[in-house]
């Protein structure tokens, strides 16, 4: 009877842990619409201004590299919300392949400083640090673990 109250409750505190993780990554992809719509906002205004702004051909290089920073920035947000939906799904439905797009996709948000660093690290260290119960945790009888 302890046996099976202890994977119960293993396999209900599993579930809720990937239900809370797949939220943070909703959480992270919303956050990267508004990250990139502001990067877009700055891509598409910056770039043609500066064409009008600028004095010398140096600055107007500037400028437009300027609008290119915000188009990388803008390119690789689209792939993180992408792999932040994908990690989601796969953890609230606890599909096999969660962890390996929820690392990528919890490393990827790290390079975002200061809110993707935080919610990125958060979530790259759940990820990592799930801990697994060992059939020594569960079975009660000695002679029912299999010997490795």
């Amino acid at each position: 009877m302890d046996y099976q109250r202890n994977q119960l409750q293993h396999g209900l505190k599993m579930r809720t842990e990937n239900q809370t993780i797949g939220r943070l990554f909703y959480l992270l992809a919303a956050l990267q619409i508004l990250i990139i719509s502001g990067g877009a906002v700055f891509s598409l205004l910056v770039a043609p201004a500066s064409l009008f702004v600028s004095q010398t051909e140096n600055e107007a290089f500037v400028w437009i590299a300027l609008g290119f920073v915000g188009f990388t920035f803008v390119a690789l947000g689209v792939i993180l919300i992408l792999l932040s939906i994908v990690a989601a799904i796969g953890f609230r439905s606890e599909k096999n392949w969660r962890k390996i797009v929820g690392i990528i996709a919890a490393g990827l948000a790290i390079l975002e400083f200061p809110l993707g660093t935080i919610l990125g690290g958060y979530l790259f260290w759940k990820i990592i640090n799930r801990k697994k119960i060992n059939e020594t945790q569960i079975l009660p009888i000695p002679w029912l673990r299999s010997e490795k």
